[in-house]
């Protein structure tokens, strides 16, 4: 049984690796997925024309509830949608039902990350800050920068220009946009709603 249960999860992860690469070929994007890296069925790899997804060995793109420790409403998505657009995930990371959107600034995650359910991670605000008329205009994408061996805690929201240092643990339902460096391991940054933060923590 162990045997059949092995050969299934095989063949529905190649299955998997193929629907993504026909359906990005077909938009002309550059999608680069290493074999070893495990999708779920759900889980969703979207790049367009002049777009690029890369994913580096042993990273899981987690959209199976089953056996997750906390809720997960959505199913993982890589989505780069505008020219220039990228995303970067390193070598033995985990997106667990998490949210990731470059529109053109590019957003790169380091090895050995662990990005928890309900993250988002979005280069762009999609509006201007300043207009009469909130309908038009967009903003500038900026890039973001996670570095390695950072964790991401539930439902935190990661946006446009925040860089992340290595070894940081962010507190879940946290609002991140600007600068966050810890050098030593785990230290928390606790949640503060609708704050900018610019520090560099010892």
């Amino acid at each position: 049984m162990k045997v059949f249960s092995s050969i299934k999860n095989q063949v529905v992860k190649y299955l998997n690796l193929t629907r993504i690469y026909f359906l990005n070929n077909k938009r002309k994007a550059k999608v680069s997925l290493d074999y070893s890296v495990r999708i779920d069925s759900r889980s969703k790899v979207q790049a367009y024309s002049g777009t690029r997804i890369i994913v580096g060995k042993n990273s899981y793109l987690r959209s199976n509830k089953k056996g997750y420790h906390a809720g997960m409403s959505f199913c993982t998505t890589l989505l780069a949608d505008s020219e220039g657009s990228f995303i970067s995930i390193g070598e033995n990371c985990r997106i667990n039902g998490s949210y990731i959107h470059s529109s053109g600034g590019g957003i790169v995650i380091g090895n050995n990350c662990v990005i928890a359910s309900g993250v988002n991670i979005i280069d762009s605000n999609g509006h201007v800050l300043i207009s009469n008329d909130r309908t038009k205009g967009r903003d500038v994408p900026e890039k973001i920068s996670i570095g390695n061996n950072v964790w991401i805690g539930l439902n935190s929201i990661i946006l446009k220009g925040s860089i992340i240092g290595d070894n940081c643990v962010v507190a879940a339902v946290l609002w991140l946009k600007e600068y966050l460096n810890i050098i030593a391991l785990f230290k928390v940054i606790l949640p503060l709603p609708f704050l900018d933060l610019k520090c560099s923590l010892l």
